[in-house]
């Protein structure tokens, strides 16, 4: 049973979109944030966390499952904590054009499209007044699949408010595929979503999480933003190609941990622009510049790889510059660093994960 909403709860949502929307309309005039704009906002002002969902059902695989009374607790814990929940689309605009967040701006997406996202997530959603973007490929719902949505139920969502992003068509990953395969996939996919439902955002979610350099610049090519399946906050310095999101389903949907990553927050960091994410090493380096804060030590920045603690190389301790010295050990397709941070001072975390994928392993 879903508790009866204040009028308060029900209304923040809403009045946070309006005034954002209202916000990015002046930001938008201006054009994208300069690196000075980026930085005068502090870290908690400009930092957001997206989430991402597959099946809300208790009869689906439980590795990407998560039951509706436990998807209940995640949207209770976020109202109840106060959480700004925005439209997908304004959130990246907000940190594209300088324009700061709530210290706690937060986007629910789902990937695949299965019909327990109509079924269970979509009447929790609407009871808790929360907009969300349905990441979708459009092979199985045009076959009619089974387990799948249909168009009608996915027009449905989007004359709630809805927005629907970019799966592929068959969902295949785009790093098996050469530069006119995920051309074609791509491009397929948008002109049936549009088709079906008017023109939609330019969102792109990697299927299997999975990218390479070669994807990320058709992406930028097309003018798509991409979303992967790598933990972690977004930032004004995020990757727009390549933007983070936390996977909560299966083991990582316990309420403990679900509480911990929407409270975290996005370093100022960038990956080596020579570093590729694709790999057959055991233990693939990686080099990473952090930017100093008044928000958190250099000296407590921790990197983890698989629960273990990752041997750290600072080539200039003061400025950021840290190479991730891993240790060797069994890898399967996908796998990633992560680091984090506590915010001086308080409860939460800054997060940052380096992911990395094995086209050789299988999926």
């Amino acid at each position: 049973m879903i508790p009866p909403l204040r009028s308060a709860h029900r209304l923040r949502p809403l009045i946070a979109a309006s005034f954002l929307c209202a916000s990015l309309s002046t930001a938008a005039a201006q054009g994208p944030a300069t690196e000075s704009q980026a930085h005068g906002a502090p870290l908690t002002k400009r930092s957001a966390v997206v989430s991402v969902y597959h099946h809300v059902s208790e009869q689906t695989p439980a590795s990407t499952s998560l039951s509706p009374a436990r998807f209940e607790q995640h949207l209770a814990h976020l109202r109840d904590t106060g959480y700004a929940i925005l439209p997908l689309p304004a959130l990246l605009d907000a940190l594209a054009y300088g324009t700061e967040l709530a210290d706690n701006a937060v986007a629910i997406t789902f990937d695949d499209g299965y019909e327990s996202i109509y079924e269970n997530a979509f009447p929790l959603l609407q009871a808790y007044d929360y907009p969300f973007t349905l990441f979708v490929s459009t092979g199985p719902i045009d076959r009619g699949q089974a387990g799948y949505l249909t168009w009608d139920e996915i027009r449905e969502m989007v004359a709630a408010g809805v927005s629907v992003g970019n799966h592929g068509t068959e969902h295949a990953s785009l790093i098996v595929l050469d530069s006119a395969a995920m051309r074609e996939d791509i491009e397929a996919a948008q002109q049936r979503i549009d088709a079906e439902l008017g023109n939609q955002p330019k969102l792109f979610a990697y299927p299997y999480g999975e990218y390479n350099p070669e994807a990320k610049a058709l992406l930028a090519e097309l003018g798509y933003r991409g979303l992967a399946q790598n933990s972690g906050a977004i930032g004004p310095h995020s990757d727009p190609q390549a933007l983070p999101r936390f996977p909560l389903a299966g083991l990582y949907s316990e309420l403990e941990g679900v509480k911990q990553k929407y409270a975290t927050l996005a370093f100022d960091v960038t990956r080596s622009a020579q570093e590729s994410p694709i790999s057959t090493l055991d233990a693939p380096r990686s080099t990473l510049q952090f930017a100093p804060s008044e928000d958190y030590d250099l000296s407590s920045i921790n990197c983890f790889d698989e629960g273990a603690a990752i041997a750290l190389e600072w080539s200039e301790a003061t400025t950021g510059l840290v190479t991730l010295m891993p240790t060797a050990r069994d890898r399967g397709r996908r796998w990633h660093y992560i680091c984090t941070a506590r915010q001086r001072g308080k409860q939460r975390y800054y997060w940052y994960s380096v992911p990395w994928f094995d086209p050789s392993q299988p999926q």
